[in-house]
C-alpha cells in the first residue's frame, strides 16, 4: 500500500532559502495546459486567444470540477501566490521562455537574483520596505478565499442551512469583489515601486536587463545565492519571498508589453476548487520532479469527455455547458474580466510613464478590481452549481473511478526511489505553506451560512488594518480599512480620545476609504471601524489616529480702513482666512510695508486703532497665522480718524 500524507514541512524546509522563496510565491513548477511537449516553443507561442479557447477552457474547467469532487476543503486551500498582482506579464516571460525553462523551480529564482544583483542599496531598500507592509494583506487575500472555498465545499457536500436550497450569487459575488480589492490594492502598491525603481535605475542598471531581454534562462547569467545573500540578509523568510517576487515581477513588467501583461493561463479563474494541489503537491521539495504538461488536459477530459469512460455524456454535457456560461463575463460581454484587466493593466503600466496622478490611478485600478472580483464571482458560482450537480449523479462506481484517477496523478516514487502519495490532503494551506494554528481560520470557516440562501444571520467581524493618514491632506483625515468578506457596509466613528463611548458615528461608506472632510486642520483624532450586514453590526475595531495637515492659512482679503467715520478711531476690517486662528494688523504712514510696525494681533476682524492721531492718514495691512505659520502682508488701504 502506497503511503499517504499531507505535504510535509520538512519538504519546504530542505530546499535553500531562495529556492524555497522561488517556490512560495512562484507557484513553483506550475504549468499552463495549452503547453505542448514542443522542445523549444517559439516565443510569443503562447497568448491570451489561447487560453480563452474554448478547447482550453473546457478542460479547466473539468479539471476543477475533478479537484472537488475528489478532494477536501484542505486541498483546494492549495494556492500560488502567484496568481495573485499578476499584472506584470511575469506568466506570459514563463509561458513563452526560449529555453522552455519557464516552469522549472529555478526559474523565478534565476530571475530575481539577476535583478537584486544589479540593484543599488537605495533600490533594495525599498523593495524591503514594500515587503514588509504587504505581508498582512498577502495574507488576509488568502485567508478571505476560506468562506468562499467552504460554502462550495458545503453545496457538493449538501451541508446546507435550513431552508436553503443552495448559493446565494450576491454574496458570491460580493465576497469575491472583496477579494478583488485586497488584489487591487495589492497590485496597485507594486506598480507603483516598480515605476520609481525602473525610472531611478542608472544606464548601466538598465543596459543589464536590456541584455537579458528576449534571451531566455539558459542565457542569463547564472548569479548564485552568495552572489546576493549580503543584499538579502537577515531578512525573515515571509519578506525574503516578497522580495524575490518582487524582483522577478520588476524584470518581467520592464522587459514585457501591455499584451503580457494582460495575458494570464485558463487556471487563473476558478482557484477555489484544489486543481493546484493534485498539479503542484508532489513537487515541492523536489527540484527534478516533473509535472506533466497534459495534465489539466488528460485528466479534465475524464470529466468532459464520455468517452473516456468516467462520465455520461449527460455529466460531460453538463460540465462543457460552463464554456459558454463563463463566455460572457470572461471575455465576450461588454463589461468583461479580459476588459477589466486590460484597463487596469494600461493603468498601472501608466505610471511607468509618471507617477504624478498615481492617486487618480488607485481609484480606479480598485474600481476596475471591484468590477473584476463581482464577474469572477459569478462565474464561481456556475462552476460550483455544475459541480454539484454533476457530483449528486455520480454513481458509486464513477466516483471510486475518479478517486482512482486522483490517486494515480498524485502517487508514484521520486527518482531516489523514495514513495510518495498526496492524494488525500489532511492539512489546510495558506497559499502553500502548512497552516499549522488552525484557530487562524475561525473568523472565516466559523459561519459561512450568509454565502447560502436561507442560511442564518451572520454578522462580520470588525474590519482590521484601521489607519488614518497623519498630516498627508489639508482638506481631510484619510481613513482606510481592509474590506471583509460578507459585510455590506462599514461605519467610521471619531472622536479626540481614545474612548468609544463617546465616539461619534461619522460616516457609513459601503467600502474603504473614507474622507472625513469635517476634520480641523491640526486637530488629531481617534477612528474606529464597524463592518455590518443585513445580519447586524459589529463592535468596534482597534483605533488610528490621524489629523489633516495645517497649512498656512491664505492672505486676508478685502482689507478696508474707515475714513474719518470715527472721531476716536480708525476701525479695520478684512475679510477672514480660512484655518487662521488669528491675525497681525500693521501701520504705517506711507504705504510701504517694509517701514510698517505691527500695531496689534487681534483674533479677527475688525480691529480698532484707538492710537491713530486725528486728520492724519495710515496705511494698513493684515497678515493672517495659525501655528503653521503666517502670510504675507494683505494689499494696504488707507484711513484716518476724524
Amino acid at each position: 500500500m502506497k503511503q499517504t500524507r499531507s505535504l510535509p514541512n520538512r519538504m519546504v524546509r530542505s530546499l535553500t532559502p531562495l529556492v524555497a522563496a522561488s517556490w512560495v510565491l512562484g507557484g513553483g513548477a506550475f504549468q499552463c495546459p495549452q503547453a505542448k511537449a514542443q522542445v523549444t516553443p517559439p516565443q510569443g507561442s503562447f497568448t491570451i486567444e489561447q487560453t480563452l479557447s474554448d478547447g482550453a477552457q473546457r478542460t479547466t474547467l473539468a479539471f476543477d470540477g475533478l479537484a472537488i469532487i475528489t478532494g477536501n476543503l484542505d486541498a483546494q486551500s492549495f494556492f500560488p501566490p502567484g496568481k495573485v498582482a499578476d499584472y506584470t506579464g511575469f506568466q506570459y516571460l514563463r509561458d513563452n521562455d526560449p529555453s522552455n525553462m519557464g516552469h522549472n523551480t529555478s526559474f523565478l529564482t534565476r530571475v530575481a537574483n539577476n535583478v537584486i544583483y544589479t540593484l543599488n542599496d537605495s533600490q533594495m531598500s525599498q523593495l524591503k520596505t514594500l515587503a514588509t507592509a504587504q505581508l498582512d494583506q498577502i495574507n488576509l487575500y488568502g485567508y478571505q478565499r476560506f468562506p468562499l472555498m467552504k460554502a462550495f465545499r458545503r453545496l457538493l457536500d449538501g451541508d446546507l442551512p435550513s431552508g436553503s436550497v443552495g448559493l446565494n450569487l450576491e454574496a458570491v459575488k460580493a465576497a469575491s469583489r472583496e477579494l478583488y480589492l485586497v488584489d487591487g490594492q495589492i497590485s496597485f502598491d507594486r506598480a507603483l515601486l516598480y515605476a520609481n525603481i525602473i525610472n531611478s535605475m542608472d544606464t548601466t542598471q538598465k543596459s543589464y536587463l536590456d541584455a537579458m531581454k528576449g534571451a531566455g534562462w539558459s542565457n542569463w547569467p547564472a548569479v548564485t545565492d552568495d552572489q546576493i545573500r549580503s543584499k538579502m540578509q537577515g531578512l525573515p523568510q515571509g519578506t525574503a519571498v516578497a522580495v524575490m517576487t518582487y524582483a522577478s515581477d520588476l524584470f518581467s513588467w520592464y522587459e514585457g508589453s501591455l499584451e503580457a501583461d494582460v495575458y494570464f493561463c485558463p487556471e487563473r479563474h476558478g482557484t477555489y476548487y484544489g486543481g493546484f494541489y493534485i498539479k503542484d503537491a508532489p513537487a515541492i521539495g523536489h527540484e527534478g520532479y516533473s509535472i506533466s504538461e497534459q495534465l489539466t488536459a488528460t485528466a479534465g477530459s475524464a470529466l468532459c469527455d464520455s468517452s473516456q469512460g468516467y462520465v455520461t455524456e449527460a455529466q460531460a454535457a453538463l460540465i462543457s455547458s460552463l464554456v459558454d456560461s463563463q463566455r460572457s463575463n470572461l471575455y465576450a460581454g461588454a463589461t468583461s474580466i479580459v476588459q477589466a484587466r486590460t484597463q487596469i493593466a494600461t493603468l498601472l503600466r501608466s505610471l511607468l510613464t509618471s507617477t504624478a496622478s498615481s492617486a487618480a490611478v488607485q481609484a480606479q485600478v480598485l474600481e476596475l478590481s471591484g468590477t473584476y472580483g463581482e464577474l469572477d464571482g459569478e462565474n464561481n458560482y456556475e462552476y460550483a452549481n455544475v459541480f454539484s450537480q454533476v457530483y449528486k449523479t455520480l454513481t458509486t462506481d464513477q466516483r471510486t473511478k475518479l478517486a482512482a484517477l486522483r490517486e494515480s496523478i498524485m502517487s508514484g516514487t521520486y527518482a531516489d526511489g523514495t514513495p510518495f502519495d498526496y492524494s488525500v490532503c489532511t492539512t489546510p494551506f495558506l497559499y502553500s505553506s502548512v497552516i499549522t494554528d488552525l484557530t487562524l481560520l475561525d473568523p472565516y470557516l466559523s459561519n459561512t451560512d450568509y454565502l447560502l440562501l436561507g442560511g442564518t444571520g451572520w454578522v462580520p467581524p470588525a474590519p482590521p488594518g484601521v489607519t488614518a493618514s497623519d498630516g498627508t491632506y489639508a482638506d481631510r483625515v484619510q481613513v482606510t480599512w481592509t474590506g471583509l468578506t460578507g459585510a455590506t457596509g462599514y461605519e467610521v466613528w471619531r472622536n479626540t480620545t481614545t474612548n468609544t463611548a463617546t465616539a461619534s458615528l461619522i460616516g457609513s461608506p459601503s467600502s474603504s476609504p473614507y474622507a472625513d472632510l469635517g476634520a480641523i486642520a491640526g486637530t488629531r483624532y481617534y477612528y474606529w471601524l464597524k463592518s455590518k450586514n443585513s445580519a447586524g453590526t459589529s463592535g468596534f475595531s482597534s483605533a488610528d489616529s490621524g489629523y489633516a495637515k495645517l497649512t498656512v492659512p491664505a492672505v486676508p482679503t478685502g482689507v478696508a480702513a474707515s475714513d474719518g467715520t470715527y472721531t476716536d478711531r480708525v476701525r479695520v476690517t478684512w475679510t477672514a482666512s480660512t484655518g487662521a486662528t488669528s491675525y497681525e494688523v500693521w501701520r504705517n504712514t506711507a504705504n510701504n510695508a517694509a517701514t510698517a510696525s505691527k500695531v496689534s494681533s487681534p483674533p479677527g476682524s475688525p480691529y480698532d486703532d484707538m492710537s491713530a492721531v486725528s486728520g492724519k492718514t495710515y496705511y494698513y495691512w493684515v497678515k493672517a497665522k495659525n501655528s503653521a505659520g503666517t502670510t504675507g502682508f494683505s494689499s494696504s488701504d488707507s484711513g484716518w480718524r476724524k
